[in-house]
């Protein structure tokens, strides 16, 4: 068929064979971010040659990695959903976390305060849902009455126009803004699963922080690569909107 590039017979470098192997291995786990930025990469290079005939077999195969993507995601959602009920059954959740909300906050030295949420739907970012709030009331570099106003004005919406709640609420923090979010949701008659993830010297998501006051080790917790990930994207877009509103100025 003219397919076969013969790495058996070394005529393919052993550390393209292996990053390749590595992208079809990610593919099948519901990641393909790596293999479609590879072929962007390429398609970019070969039209930077004006090479026409190959970006448009490039293109061929993004658009068959994209349908590939589409046919996987049935199971995606089956996997994804598996491991949120485990989530959820060792955490003692009331709800299997099918949708999750993460709040995080920035300042300069006591300026230029935001707060940002990000909302993830069976374990993928809802960016249509995403939101950014300007610090108005609060004292900016307030950690707890940041985050106050933050819920308040966010979960006062979500009742008033009847859109759907989060199964979880996830707080950049430790127990001071898990207890902060606890007392918006008191007065607001909510009922929902609150944490709070705190970092580590590396800035990296560490512990895990449950509304009874207990502690946990996150790595030690199920699939807790999903709630590494939302920390990460909420910490991401909170800072991209500081930088931007701080660099306005």
């Amino acid at each position: 068929m003219g397919n076969c590039l013969a790495p058996c017979l070394g005529e393919l470098k052993k550390v393209i064979y292996t990053k390749w192997i590595s992208e079809i291995k990610d593919i099948f786990n519901f990641k393909p971010q790596t293999a479609m930025k590879s072929l962007v990469k390429l398609r970019y290079y070969h039209s930077k040659k004006l090479e026409f005939e190959k970006c448009a077999h490039i293109q061929g195969r993004v658009e068959s990695l994209n349908l590939l993507m589409k046919k996987l995601e049935p199971l995606r959602l089956n996997r994804t959903r598996d491991n949120l009920q485990e989530i959820g059954k060792f955490l003692g959740f009331k709800e299997t976390p099918l949708i999750i909300e993460s709040f995080d906050n920035s300042h300069t030295a006591g300026q230029d305060g935001v707060a940002c949420s990000v909302r993830f739907v069976m374990g993928k970012p809802e960016k249509s849902s995403y939101r950014k709030f300007i610090i108005k009331e609060a004292k900016v570099g307030d950690d707890y009455a940041s985050f106050e106003e933050v819920l308040e004005r966010r979960f006062t919406r979500i009742l008033k126009e009847g859109t759907q709640l989060p199964n979880l609420v996830i707080m950049d923090g430790g127990k001071g803004q898990v207890n902060v979010a606890k007392e918006v949701f008191k007065r607001l008659n909510l009922n929902i699963d609150l944490i709070g993830i705190s970092k580590d010297h590396r800035h990296k998501a560490r512990m895990l922080h449950m509304s009874n006051g207990e502690t946990l080790d996150l790595f030690k917790i199920p699939h807790f690569e999903i709630f590494s990930k939302i920390s990460e994207e909420v910490h991401r877009f909170t800072i991209k909107f500081h930088k931007h509103k701080r660099d306005k100025i």
